[in-house]
């Protein structure tokens, strides 16, 4: 019985963590959640400082 609770326990706890980490990255933007974002040369980065860039 302990061991079930401690189990539930920690599933749940794994799955609240992990929705919490994707909505605060979600809040970041799509270039500033990457992972990648440090060596990336994708146009997106300069778009948010400079939205005349698109074309």
């Amino acid at each position: 019985m302990l061991v079930d609770i401690l189990l539930g326990l920690i599933i749940f706890g794994y799955a609240a963590f992990t929705l919490f980490r994707f909505v605060k990255r979600s809040k970041l933007g799509k270039c500033q959640a990457c992972s990648m974002k440090k060596s990336c040369s994708s146009p997106c980065a300069d778009l948010k400082t400079d939205p005349s860039k698109l074309t």
